[in-house]
């Protein structure tokens, strides 16, 4: 059995893991970090990073529909296992590309199974390696929720999908959240007949629910079928497949079944309370507002941890730099996040940051719709925009959300308006390049 010793020992080497691992070194930090898996984590193996390679299919094919108006001829479609060895060309060079990295910036990697086993040691009994640490930052992340339904051992999920040799002919997503959405746009441009579950009434919790009706419209007229208010109950398999029944009495024929309805934080798997640490019924790390568990030389970041904010990349990578600077010293202050931007992938896309609309209207404050379909930027490709921004009681814009093609790219210049608390007018002094989606906010009052 080896038995080592170092500054920081990070568990899970996903963005979240890796930022914190690099910042830790370069402020002088003896690191180490653990992998059981896939060496860069969730997001560029299985994850955001492959999605969006396949996504950027469907954006071809969705701008040449909607120039096929405008005087672009031909018809795209989409060649699957073309398309994922082209995704898959990517992900083989992540942990190439990550092991290098951490080896060139001389962090000390493990690699095998994490358990805790005392306040400050760890067991990797895969390297049969002992390791203690005066801090420990878990970054685990999360795994796809188990659903008490019958026949859940048939479900595919993420990973699954992402790495599917051919498009089913019929598929169903359980979840209209954001995995949900957005593998369902990836496979109804593949040419799949779609089916989507959901037991809510509505998809896209927590977004606009005026904006959530236009991309589920989009995916409605090119034939992905609903079903809302309705759960699973069982999926069994036959002759012809996979058949879904749901709690209405009715069933789906189907040749594949993917889980998309919900993700459980993998604190729960490194014997926690080996180390005194509590974690939630959702298997996330309870954190303070310093990111600290209730083992005060324990840390959380990224998915699992159970921070306010949305689980996604840049807050992982963000949480990762702070416990970093807060182990060397570098802050002593609380985390405070920025506005944070949240960017659903469908084929009509939908971002929102800053104030929600609901809680603008339980504040009183303005709310302003603009239907930019006909300024420049968008028109020259017939995207079909809308945005909406929240203004307070002193004209301060303090949220949005946008709903058009390219809508990941339209909300950061939002997030810069509101992080740099600025009112329409101080917005549009800026000169940005025409036509362009910063040149068209001197539209927006127009």
């Amino acid at each position: 059995m080896k038995n080592v010793t170092y500054d920081v020992g990070v568990i899970g080497s996903g963005p979240a893991g890796l930022a914190a691992a690099f910042r830790a070194k370069g402020q002088g930090k003896s690191v180490v970090i653990i992998e059981k898996y896939l060496w860069g984590g969730t997001c560029p193996n299985y994850g955001c990073d492959p999605k969006k390679i396949l996504m950027s299919a469907v954006e071809g094919v969705t701008r040449a529909q909607q120039m096929s108006k405008a005087g672009l001829k031909g018809t795209l479609a989409i060649d699957w296992p073309a398309l994922m060895a082209h995704k898959q060309t990517y992900v083989d060079a992540v942990k190439p590309r990550k092991t290098k990295g951490l080896d060139d910036a001389d962090i000390e990697r493990v690699y095998g199974a994490a358990q805790f086993i005392s306040t400050d040691e760890v067991l990797v009994a895969q390297a049969d390696t002992t390791i203690k640490a005066t801090d420990w930052i878990i970054a685990v992340g999360q795994r796809p929720s188990t659903l008490p339904i019958r026949g859940a051992e048939l479900l595919g999920d993420n990973e699954t999908f992402l790495n599917l040799a051919e498009m089913p002919a019929t598929i169903a997503f359980i979840g209209a959240g954001f995995v949900g959405i957005e593998f369902a746009t990836i496979a109804s441009a593949a040419g799949a007949q779609v089916h989507v579950i959901d037991r809510s009434s509505e998809a896209l919790s927590g977004f606009d629910p005026e904006h959530v009706d236009d991309v589920v419209q989009h995916l409605a007229n090119d034939g992905v079928e609903f079903h809302f208010g309705v759960g699973v109950v069982a999926v069994t398999r036959n002759s012809q497949g996979l058949q879904v029944e749901l709690a209405d009495e009715t069933s789906l024929q189907v040749d594949a079944v993917f889980n998309a309805a919900g993700r459980t934080g993998n604190a729960d798997l490194l014997a926690v309370d080996n180390a005194n640490i509590k974690i939630d019924e959702h298997g996330e790390v309870l954190v303070d507002n310093y990111l600290r568990s209730s083992n005060p030389h324990v840390y959380s970041i990224g998915d699992v941890a159970s921070s306010p904010v949305p689980k996604i990349v840049p807050v992982g990578n963000f949480e990762g730099r702070y416990v970093a600077d807060l182990l060397t010293g570098a802050t002593t202050a609380p985390i405070s996040y920025p506005a944070t931007p949240v960017v659903v992938f469908a084929k009509h896309r939908l971002a929102q940051v800053g104030m929600t609309m609901a809680a603008a209207r339980a504040n009183n404050y303005k709310i302003i719709d603009f239907d930019v379909t006909d300024v420049i930027t968008f028109y020259r490709s017939l995207d079909a925009a809308k945005v909406r921004v929240v203004v307070d009681n002193n004209d301060v814009i303090v949220g949005a959300s946008v709903v058009a093609d390219e809508a990941e790219e339209l909300i950061n210049y939002f997030v810069t308006i509101i992080n740099t608390h600025r009112t329409f007018a101080q917005t549009q002094a800026n000169i940005y390049a025409y036509p362009s989606l910063g040149s068209d906010m001197a539209d927006y009052y127009a």
